[in-house]
Order: structure tokens, then C-alpha cells, then sequence
């Protein structure tokens, strides 16, 4: 048996027809709200649920869009222009999605023996973002205490990996090992995306200022 044979048999298992059915009849809320409790079933759903692919895609715009409103609270908060940090909250956000997507379908698809699609990866990180959407009460919180905002973010990124680790479990029926060596790679890139993409875009702004 290939390894990782026996996490792919138990996603497989989970995703009968029945089970389908009524993990599709929970609709967006109560996927949404399972991908934040970590429930393996529902990652293993959107694996197979094409249909959830406009879903995953409007999770990762809202994710943006939240990520966006909290660089303003956080210029607010810290002193920087509102609508760069808006820009970059924006920006960072959606890099950081395409770049450690990319990566971890990639490294598990190829270098670590998964088996799955594209879209099949994609989906279950995308709903795997969730936790993400704290920035907002993180950056709220900046405003009263920044102290207390910088505290939710070891938070945030703790229960997004941990998130990340199920979707990736499920998506590509690694092991646990390899799962986890897929999550954190995917997120190293993506941080070194999201650095190299900021770098550039603070060289643009400069740029564009000079030019005004």
C-alpha cells in the first residue's frame, strides 16, 4: 500500500453519497462553522464538493476584504497611512493564499505521494482560512490596547495551521507527519511570497509618491 493509502481509504469513506448529501444540505454556515471546529468530514465534503469551489473562492475574497479593513484599524491604531495599510492587508492577504496553496498542493501532490486535484486542495484550504477572519477583532482590539491586539495573533495563526493541517490531512490523505511538513512548508513560502510581494510594493508607493 502507498503511504498515506489509509488516511486517503477514511476521507473516501466519509464521503459516501449519503454523507455528502447531508454535509451539502448544512449549506455555507454550517461548513463554515465546521471548518472552524476542524471536523475532518466537512474538509473531506469539500474535497469532493465541486460545487463548493465559488464558496472556497469567496471565503478567500472576504478573507482580503477583512484583512484590508483591519490594516485601516491598525494604521488608526499605529500612526501608518490607513489606505496603505489597507493595500497591504489586501494584498498579503491573497498572496499569501495563492503562494502556500500553491506550494502545498504541489509538495503533496508530487514530492510526497497525495493524490488529489487542484481544485480538491484548494477548496478545503480555502475554508481552512476561517480562523483567519479574527484580524478583525485583533485590530479592534489594537485600538483599545495594543498590547492585547498583538495577543490575538499567536492565536490566529495557531488554529489556521492547525486548520490547514486537517484540509491538507484530507485533501491529499497524507499521513500526519507528512500533513504537517506540507502545512508549514506551504506556509513559509507563503510568508516569503507575502515579504518579497511587500518589498515590491512599498518600492511602487515610493515610486508613485516621487512621480506625484
Amino acid at each position: 500500500m502507498k503511504h498515506g493509502d489509509g488516511a486517503r481509504s477514511g476521507a473516501v469513506g466519509r464521503c459516501d453519497p449519503g454523507r455528502r448529501g447531508a454535509a451539502a444540505a448544512i449549506g455555507l454556515p454550517g461548513r463554515v462553522a465546521g471548518a472552524a471546529r476542524l471536523d475532518g468530514a466537512v474538509y473531506a465534503e469539500l474535497r469532493e464538493d465541486a460545487d463548493a469551489t465559488p464558496h472556497a473562492l469567496w471565503l478567500v475574497a472576504l478573507l482580503g476584504v477583512a484583512h484590508a479593513v483591519g490594516g485601516v484599524m491598525r494604521g488608526l491604531a499605529f500612526g501608518w497611512n490607513p489606505w496603505e495599510g489597507a493595500l497591504f492587508g489586501l494584498a498579503g492577504e491573497l498572496v499569501f493564499f495563492v503562494a502556500a496553496s500553491s506550494a502545498i498542493y504541489l509538495l503533496g501532490r508530487f514530492a510526497l505521494g497525495g493524490s488529489a486535484t487542484c481544485g480538491q486542495v484548494v477548496r478545503p484550504l480555502a475554508f481552512s482560512s476561517v480562523p483567519g477572519l479574527l484580524v478583525l477583532a485583533a485590530a479592534a482590539l489594537s485600538l483599545v490596547s495594543q498590547p492585547v491586539g498583538f495577543a490575538v495573533f499567536p492565536v490566529i495563526i495557531a488554529w489556521r495551521l492547525a486548520a490547514g493541517f486537517v484540509a491538507v490531512r484530507e485533501a491529499l490523505g497524507l499521513s500526519k507527519v507528512r500533513s504537517a511538513i506540507t502545512v508549514v512548508a506551504g506556509a513559509v513560502l507563503g510568508v516569503v511570497a507575502v515579504g518579497v510581494g511587500s518589498g515590491a510594493l512599498v518600492l511602487l508607493l515610493k515610486w508613485a509618491g516621487a512621480e506625484s
